[in-house]
């Protein structure tokens, strides 16, 4: 609190020497302004000031100095008396106005010798005035216009302090405070504030720093002290204050926070009793019943807590939270159940194909011993058929096994319908070993079977390719049947927008995309001379070790 205060008085103390040097600046530019108009600009004039001899002349030049006087001050106007004019009367006795020096400058009064020093430059001296009160007067050097190193006379504003006296008294301070402005010959030009305080120079711990403040103890009293530099006319300002003044109120201050606090324990004491009666109580109990909980078991809940506040909420969750909990477990356990019976027709359902491909190979031997290798060829290409398609339920097969499953459909087919079509094959051995999903093509051929070549008495033909196509694989089968073909339907059945026709290669396209995305489908496009191509793109994905 202390440096608070300390760094706000001092803020205080820079605002108001601001505000004092302004003023001084204000009186600086009338005296520069008079000087110029004068002395500077004007020969005429010049002439005039220097040469004032009779009585209408030292009338003619106080007028014009006490119009200059208007602002409560007194201009006086000394001028160095080299000519040796001769006045009607002594005017040494002038207290302001136009007055001359009759002295040589070595004889002048200790404030003429600090203004030549200045050599032009206005400077603040406390002098003499009329009764023996001092003054705060600001002093200017007149320079000889026609040799700037000579000094013809001086310009002193007396009664300085009356417009200096407004920016001080302006600052509020407390009781028994004092403020102080000093020149830098450290003389006390003015005081404001409490007659007791005495204060004749500038202290000690204040003289060799611009600004700042300090705590000092004085007469048995704690004092604060702030102080603040200014360059351009070499003043510094000082505040005195009583420490006491600005703390007098802390003791009731703190009587008052220790009766407030003292309120305010009891009202928090209180405040703990209602929160132990419902908060707390509310808390163990849920927290009793969370230990005692277990998954599965039902609880005696107490319907007692649930109440509309943010604890019963709380309470209402829980009681829910056990509820999905337990049902979660039924329902985890039929679940198992049903696993359990699922593995069980899994291992149920894998005899049948086995006692089915065993059954086929049965008959296709029985047909080679009875030399019927027709029908043993046809058998043992339907068990493929058989095999493949199921595949051990795997849904990814290698391109050789997919070939292997669409060539034995081919002459099971080329049986049933003899010299009706024929098949070409034109497949890449290099990419046998990638995969792809199983039973793709033989859905193709089918269609191609019954609806472009099964009625061209042995004119058909189907062409099955697989190739690679930069970073993809292509698989088409293709024909050369004759029927026109709606192609903007069979799209509408590939994606899935038409699906009272053609589930076969709908099923083809789905589980494609499914297993790749969607940058891999199935398409269809005229072949050129007849017939229709289906056009298979797949990724070149190997088989994993």
């Amino acid at each position: 609190m202390r440096d608070e205060v300390g760094r706000t008085t001092l803020q205080l103390v820079k605002q108001n020497h601001v505000t004092i040097e302004k003023t001084l600046s204000s009186v600086n530019d009338r005296t520069v302004t008079l000087l110029d108009n004068y002395f500077f600009s004007d020969s005429k004039q010049y002439g005039f000031w220097t040469n004032i001899e009779t009585l209408g002349q030292i009338r003619e030049a106080d007028d014009i100095l006490e119009r200059w006087s208007s602002d409560g001050t007194d201009y006086t106007l000394y001028m160095m008396n080299t000519a040796g004019k001769s006045t009607p009367f002594d005017l040494s006795y002038k207290t302001k106005g136009f007055k001359y020096f009759n002295k040589e400058i070595a004889e002048q009064p200790e404030w003429a010798e600090r203004s030549l020093r200045e050599g032009g430059g206005g400077t603040l001296h406390l002098l003499q005035a009329e009764g023996g009160a001092a003054t705060v007067s600001f002093l200017r050097s007149i320079l000889n216009p026609e040799k700037y190193d000579e000094s013809i006379g001086f310009l002193v504003v007396t009664k300085v302090e009356v417009l200096l006296n407004r920016d001080i008294v302006s600052v509020q301070l407390p009781d028994h405070a004092g403020i102080y402005l000093f020149n830098d010959q450290n003389e006390l030009l003015m005081k404001a504030g409490s007659q007791a305080l005495q204060m004749t120079s500038i202290p000690k711990e204040a003289e060799n720093q611009i600004d700042g403040y300090y705590f000092a103890s004085e007469g048995g009293k704690k004092w604060l002290y702030a102080y603040s530099q200014r360059s351009a006319f070499n003043t510094r300002l000082v505040y005195k204050i009583p420490f006491e003044s600005i703390t007098g109120n802390q003791t009731v201050f703190q009587w008052m926070i220790m009766g407030i606090s003292a309120i305010y324990l009891a009202f928090v004491l209180v405040f703990v009793l209602y929160l132990l009666r419902i908060i707390v109580k509310p808390l163990v109990r849920l927290v009793s019943i969370t230990k005692i909980y277990e998954p599965g078991k039902k609880l005696d809940m107490d319907g007692k807590l649930l109440r509309s506040d943010e604890f019963g909420i709380l309470y209402g969750a829980f009681l829910k939270m056990t509820t999905r909990l337990d049902n979660s477990i039924d329902e985890n356990y039929v679940m198992k159940i049903k696993q359990k019976e699922n593995e069980l027709a899994t291992l149920h359902s894998q005899i049948t194909p086995h006692l089915l491909y065993n059954t086929l190979d049965s008959i296709y031997w029985y047909a080679l011993d009875s030399g019927n290798t027709g029908v043993g060829d046809m058998v043992k290409d339907l068990s493929k058929l058989l095999r493949i398609g199921l595949s051990k339920g795997k849904s990814i097969i290698t391109i050789a096994e997919e070939m292997e499953h669409v060539q034995a459909y081919s002459r099971l087919q080329m049986k049933r319908y003899p010299d009706t079509f024929e098949v070409y094959w034109d497949i890449d051995d290099s990419l046998k070993g990638y995969m792809t999903p199983k039973v793709i093509l033989q859905p193709l051929v089918e269609n191609a079977i019954f609806h472009s070549v099964s009625s061209m008495d042995g004119e058909g033909e189907i062409w099955i390719r697989v190739h690679r196509a930069v970073n993809e694989i292509h698989m088409t089968v293709e024909d050369n049947g004759f029927l026109p073909v709606d192609m903007e339907r069979l799209e509408q059945i590939v994606n899935g927008n038409a699906t009272d026709k053609g589930y076969g290669i709908r099923n083809v396209n789905q589980r494609i995309q499914l297993h790749f995305g969607e940058a891999y489908s199935l398409r269809y496009e005229r072949r050129e001379g007849g017939g229709i191509r289906a056009i298979i793109n797949l990724p070149l994905q190997e088989q994993s070790v």
